[in-house]
């Protein structure tokens, strides 16, 4: 009886061997991307100089007594930005877009994002493509106001910004806000939730996000949202 093994047999067991070996390499690599799933985290870090002629730092973002302070900072400038995003109108449409939908949107809850898409600025903005004629710029410089953004507690800040408007003839116009803001993190519920929410997240790292927009109002202050304000009277 011949021991040698025919050619078709002998590929059809190499092809055999191959197509096994594949197959426990795909299962290997199909449980490893299913234990790293998400595939898109963004991680926080704080980069900081502690002296002009000290090197960079690049220290992680950890809640605890020493990193206080630098979330604290980046609270308030996001409060900052939240404020200038969403009320800076820019004679080029494109600029007020991309603030709005890269910026107010994101770090906006449902609720308050809603509350503005309802202000008549912003529904002539979507019906026209366009804004009114006037451009209006955020100033938080004030000889009366030392610190334009007061922390009232952890969450809640109240934010006192001068709203400039010039219109189509050159005409400037002035008016003092007084806005009350909360925010909140579901940071947690972002990193665990649909491909949606990471996409936020790309715009909005620590998942932060304004819960509470409301115009305090006064004696000094012009009441109701600015965007609300009739640009046709001026």
């Amino acid at each position: 009886m011949s021991k040698t093994v025919e050619p078709p047999v002998l590929i059809s067991r190499i092809l055999a061997f191959v197509l096994a070996s594949s197959v426990v390499v795909l299962g290997a690599m199909a449980f490893v991307l299913m234990k790293m799933i998400p595939l898109e985290r963004p991680e926080v870090f704080f980069l900081y100089t502690p002296t002009r002629s000290a090197n960079v730092v690049i220290a992680p973002l950890v809640s605890d007594s020493n990193n206080k302070t630098a979330i604290n900072r980046y609270k308030e400038g996001f409060v900052r930005e939240y404020v200038i995003a969403r009320n800076t109108l820019s004679a080029a449409p494109g600029i007020t877009r991309k603030n709005w939908s890269r910026i107010a949107k994101p770090w906006s809850s449902d609720k308050v994002f809603n509350k503005m898409a309802e202000t008549s600025i912003y529904k002539e903005f979507v019906l026209d493509d366009k804004l009114p004629n006037v451009s209006c710029t955020v100033n938080f410089s004030s000889q009366n106001n030392d610190k334009p953004v007061l922390k009232m507690n952890d969450d809640t800040y109240n934010v006192q910004f001068t709203w400039i408007c010039k219109n189509i003839g050159g005409q400037t116009t002035q008016k003092n806000y007084k806005i009350q803001i909360r925010i909140e993190s579901d940071l947690d519920e972002k990193v665990s939730g649909t491909l949606e929410n990471l996409e936020k997240l790309r715009d909005n790292p620590l998942g932060l996000q304004v819960v509470q927009y409301t115009s305090l109002g006064g004696a000094e202050f012009a009441s109701g949202d600015p965007l609300n304000s009739d640009t046709a009277s001026w």
